[in-house]
């Protein structure tokens, strides 16, 4: 398996088009917020991992597209990807009127769509279920509907063929396929990768989140935790949010020039914190602690195709905030009190 991930994106990056090719949003709908945003929300789920997630706001209902493009999601024929990403509905995601839309395309560079990713609400019932399908929209769906407020993991393995020999298979939560087509053609390769809400009624209506989209050459499986031990990252992000300490961090990396900043910021732009805590590390050096961090430890990560990993010793000095989303919405309304992150 590659890594870092043929292609990742974690959200931390906040700036539109949020570290992706292009952004297209109709109704301005779609945006990366941080966590304190979220937690002023009753109801609102926290970013799974690190300090914010992507954003699709329907909760007035909208029937515009509000989707992320990226040309590094490109699948040669005969290869197989496997894409995973975190998904959120709110409690109050739901339709007066059935609604089948995709989350995810696979697309030729013309934009013709060779296969498709995404869910379908009964009106009825407002039951949501995920589906996968070989071209514009999802056809088979897994069979347990997705809990509204709470994170699912979505893993899906594309294998592209144009004679016929195609395949793919959805995963939920982990576990056994829930969902899997062969003998399928597509017309031609995958150029790019389009993330987000695609064809929506505007009946539709409640928020989505979604957060840890990565693309890689071998099956990814979900966290084993939400926040682990030891973390381990291949590109910059939160290692924790709130209070703690980083008993040792280490680059892994064997090309010269790579570097692991960590810094005392619970915002993922590191130039707006204050009092910033900095480390750099070179090589395969290693850096001993415990360094403790008020505010959350953000690791940047600098050179080629660096990863970084930082162990953690939690709990020692109060409550972890991020250890639940409860206490990561309780320290984000916290936030506006503390002067140095105003």
């Amino acid at each position: 398996m590659a890594h870092p991930w043929v292609f990742e994106s974690a959200f931390e990056n906040r700036t539109t088009p949020f570290g992706w090719d292009s952004e297209s949003d109709t109704g301005s709908k779609l945006d990366v917020p941080a966590y304190w945003e979220l937690a002023q929300i009753p109801g609102m789920g926290m970013p799974f991992r690190g300090a914010s997630c992507l954003r699709i706001d329907l909760r007035s209902g909208d029937a515009n597209d509000h989707t992320l493009t990226e040309g590094d999601i490109d699948i040669a024929d005969a290869t197989t990807r496997w894409f995973r990403f975190y998904l959120w509905l709110s409690a109050d995601f739901a339709s007066t009127a059935n609604d089948t839309f995709n989350l995810l395309e696979l697309q030729q560079a013309d934009g013709t769509r060779e296969a498709s990713l995404g869910l379908r609400i009964t009106a009825t019932t407002d039951a949501v279920e995920v589906g996968i399908g070989d071209g514009i929209t999802p056809t088979d769906f897994a069979a347990t509907t997705l809990s509204k407020g709470i994170w699912h993991c979505i893993e899906w393995g594309v294998l592209i063929s144009t004679g016929g020999a195609g395949t793919q298979a959805l995963y939920v939560d982990g576990g056994a396929a829930q969902v899997s087509l062969a003998t399928l053609t597509n017309a031609a390769a995958v150029a790019q990768g389009v993330l987000g809400t695609q064809d929506t009624l505007s009946t539709t209506t409640g928020t989505i989140l979604m957060d840890q989209f990565v693309m890689d050459d071998a099956q990814i499986y979900p966290y084993r935790e939400r926040w682990p031990v030891a973390v381990e990252l291949s590109q910059s992000g939160h290692a924790f949010i709130g209070p703690g300490e980083i008993e040792s961090a280490a680059i892994l990396t064997t090309t010269a020039g790579n570097t692991m900043k960590l810094y005392d910021t619970d915002s993922a732009s590191v130039l707006d914190a204050e009092g910033i805590i900095e480390l750099a590390i070179g090589g395969h050096t290693a850096f001993e602690g415990p360094v403790r961090f008020d505010r959350g430890c953000y690791v940047s990560l600098g050179g080629t195709s660096p990863r970084g990993q930082v162990l953690l010793s939690l709990e020692r000095n109060g409550p972890v905030y991020h250890s639940s989303e409860g206490l990561m919405r309780q320290y984000g309304l916290a936030r506006k009190e503390r002067p140095q992150n105003v």
